[in-house]
């Protein structure tokens, strides 16, 4: 993976976004309650996990693919040595 699109993970920009607003937010004064802090955290914390399971999901239909394919070709070479 490049870097440019470790960059612009939705996932890495989520949790960037989330440390910069609570940060922001104790930095500048404005105190933000446990109870918005949580809320925040458990929102991207299911985004993100949420957006796991995409990528998880999305890797196994592609070695899903390069299985069916390999499958394709040995039973290719099977037909042509009988």
């Amino acid at each position: 993976m490049d870097l440019k699109t470790k960059w612009s993970s939705r996932k890495l920009l989520a949790t960037l976004l989330v440390i910069l607003v609570i940060a922001g937010s104790d930095l500048a004064g404005l105190g933000l309650d446990e109870n918005t802090v949580d809320a925040i955290l458990k929102a991207v914390l299911g985004f993100v996990g949420a957006q796991g399971l995409v990528d998880a999901a999305g890797a196994f239909a592609a070695a899903r693919k390069v299985a069916d394919a390999v499958e394709g070709v040995k039973e290719e070479i099977d037909a042509d040595e009988s």
